[in-house]
């Protein structure tokens, strides 16, 4: 699937997991998309193909998205509450863009895990990366899909 196409999917995959499950919109510039520390969220799946998702996310939008989530107040939430609902956008994120990308195939995902920020997505990715400003999240959500082959079906080429 070329890179193009991949990135698309991922936009999509974003914006679909963050509206319907979070209630979020992501926005092309929003007024409150700050940097700052971020944590990253890792996870392997396996099939055809295999490979990983990463999705970094600002501290201060993951507290956002979380008690978004969970129906709290971001200061109420402990640090381990925000880190679960991390890694549960990575793995929401990572099954809608899998669905997108080879629908005939049945994939594996690994539990998603809170990796160094240094693990975090590079300019050098290889399959396609996509950053995410959301509207009331107050930062950026990125996220990069790197598989072992680039041998997609010929539906998941001609689907977009």
């Amino acid at each position: 699937m070329p890179d193009t196409a991949v990135q698309l999917t991922l936009q999509q995959s974003v914006e679909d997991v963050l509206e319907k499950m979070f209630f979020l919109q992501c926005v092309s510039d929003p007024e409150d998309a700050t940097s700052g520390p971020e944590i990253v969220a890792h996870l392997t799946f396996e099939g055809r193909p295999s490979g990983s998702l990463t999705l970094s996310i600002t501290a201060r939008a993951a507290r956002n998205v979380a008690a978004d989530f969970l129906g709290a107040e971001p200061s109420d939430l402990s640090h381990q509450q925000v880190a679960d609902v991390v890694c549960e956008l990575a793995n929401m994120i990572c099954g809608s863009a899998l669905s997108r990308i080879e629908s005939s195939t049945t994939f594996r995902l690994a539990a998603p895990q809170i990796v160094h920020p240094a693990h975090g997505i590079s300019d050098r990715e290889v399959s396609g990366s996509e950053s995410h400003p959301a509207d009331s999240a107050g930062g950026r959500i990125s996220v990069s899909i790197q598989t072992e082959t680039s041998a997609w079906s010929a539906a998941a080429r001609y689907a977009f």
